[in-house]
């Protein structure tokens, strides 16, 4: 407990003395920051408490080559930093949301930008910060041996306290002595993991007491079909936006273009530095697991019988720095929409500074009680977080295009996010009656999705009003020309398709 109490008193301490020095928004750096605090705070964004939870059930229910669906992710995630960073850097919005009232002229744009600042606001953050709590709750739980539910108030508690103090400017210095805390713990974790089973016990032991769970390429028609889903649509499909979200705030907190760049490679490198030795302590611990329990459970259940009771503060506080700095990006994000866009902009757009910090904090506390209750209901991360793919399916492809086909104006844009979470809602229902029937469910959820979508906001957006020259009149200055756009873009892919088959040939190697 001497270690809590004091991250605790460090916490209250930056907080007291950063306080004062909080005149601006709430949401947005009114201090320019150095590029690597930037990054350290992205990493942690990208960091989820849920990961080494989110793995263990990945591996446990379809072995290595189930975490293609995790490394397929590599394929696109050099474009963000290289292309659309310095982007966000020029624009220096307040919210992303507000790109769209830039973006797209006329009504349509309007009732876009309002209705995805309560969409987005309020739905898909909830969804996005009851993942997380799940996955902390579950450490809680563990941890000082309660029920799933005490531990979920708890975890929901400690937010709400976190969200009276989430301000940008002292969240970013927060999250350094969040890595640092994070970093500490995972090695202590690596350091007890591999002392007991990776020098003295065979630390591969769940994959040669499953066979079939040790191959990096399916064995059979099914399992092809979903690394076919991985490789060839959801990387793309469901998962490489252009940087629009919570990461925004860190692209314009920096001085620079090539800041943002900097700070937007930094989460890459470390990721991909450590990510081996993630999965290979969490393959580690998946042999010596009590295999009653659910996958994901079960690594958070071994790691701290596992390790000794000194150390056991410290991994505490890594799990809570992992969960609490992404939980507060979230409800920053999410409450930025609801109050900046959707009441500022639209409801009520006389309120005072004062009341608007108010109603911020306010904002963030709904959201955390909100994402209690959603997360009071789910028990499995991976159905989770395979329900939030589908409902983005189809819609990624439309954030990234609207920066150079100038053809595409708001309803195409709100077209595909309707159509998307309409279809993602239906398709269960159609599935036994579907061609796909006999293959993976989520998987096949997936693909339809994304061909109805692509489909339908293409046709909306041929057959709506063609405001090209306004729209480029507006975007030329800030991207320079659509071929250096695509340029950047293909180089982007390029280093992905290496990231990734270099992670393949590592993982080839480690497992021959």
């Amino acid at each position: 407990m001497l270690l809590i109490s004091i991250y605790l008193l460090l916490v209250i301490s930056i907080t007291f003395f950063q306080w004062k020095n909080v005149n601006g928004s709430i949401f947005k750096s009114n201090q320019k920051v150095p590029w690597w605090i930037s990054g350290l705070s992205l990493y942690m964004l990208f960091l989820s408490v849920d990961q080494g939870q989110l793995i263990s059930g990945i591996i446990s229910e379809h072995g290595m080559q189930g975490m293609w669906m995790v490394w397929a992710g590599n394929l696109g995630v050099f474009v963000v930093p290289l292309v659309f960073a310095p982007l966000w850097h020029k624009l220096n919005l307040a919210t992303d949301n507000q790109f769209i009232l830039f973006r797209f002229p006329g009504k349509a744009g309007v009732w876009l930008h309002r209705f995805r600042a309560l969409y987005v606001g309020g739905l898909v953050v909830t969804l996005a910060v009851s993942f997380h709590l799940i996955g902390f709750a579950r450490v809680i739980q563990v941890f000082y041996g309660i029920s799933p539910v005490q531990s979920t108030c708890i975890g929901g508690g400690i937010m709400l306290l976190f969200a009276i103090k989430n301000v940008l400017d002292i969240k970013l210095k927060l999250d350094v002595l969040h890595t640092v805390l994070f970093i500490i713990s995972f090695f202590v974790i690596f350091f007890f993991v591999g002392k007991v089973f990776i020098f003295e016990k065979d630390w591969m032991k769940f994959l040669v007491e499953h066979p079939s769970k040790r191959s990096l390429f399916p064995t059979d028609s099914s399992a092809w079909f979903s690394l076919f889903i991985y490789l060839g649509v959801q990387w793309w499909s469901c998962y490489l936006f252009d940087g629009g979200g919570a990461e925004t705030s860190r692209f314009t907190a920096v001085k620079t273009p090539k800041d943002a760049i900097k700070a937007g490679l930094t989460p890459i490198l470390i990721s991909f530095l450590l990510g081996f030795f993630m999965v290979i302590h969490v393959v580690a611990l998946l042999g010596y697991s009590e295999h009653s329990m659910p996958g994901e459970l079960a690594y958070v259940s071994s790691l701290f019988n596992l390790l000794p009771s000194y150390s056991k503060d410290i991994v505490f506080l890594g799990f809570f720095a992992m969960f609490i700095t992404t939980a507060e990006s979230l409800l920053n994000w999410g409450a930025s929409f609801l109050v900046i866009d959707a009441w500022n902009g639209w409801i009520n757009p006389n309120k005072k500074r004062k009341e608007h910090h108010s109603f911020s904090i306010f904002m963030m506390l709904a959201l955390s009680v909100l994402s209690v209750l959603v997360a009071l209901n789910v028990s499995n991360l991976l159905e989770l977080i395979k329900i939030t793919f589908s409902i983005s399916a189809g819609v990624a492809p439309v954030f990234i295009l609207r920066w150079i086909w100038f053809r595409i104006n708001a309803w195409s844009q709100l077209s595909a996010m309707l159509s998307s979470g309409v279809f993602t809602l239906i398709y269960p229902y159609l599935h036994e009656n579907s061609p796909l029937r006999q293959l993976p469910m989520e998987e096949s959820r997936i693909l339809v999705v994304t061909l109805l979508t692509t489909v339908t906001w293409i046709t909306v957006t041929l057959i709506s009003t063609n405001q090209t020259k306004t729209v480029e009149e507006k975007l030329l200055p800030i991207i320079g020309s659509r071929k250096q756009i695509i340029y950047l873009v293909s180089i982007a892919l390029l280093l992905g398709i290496t990231l990734t088959y270099c992670t393949y040939i590592i993982w080839h190697i480690i497992l021959s």
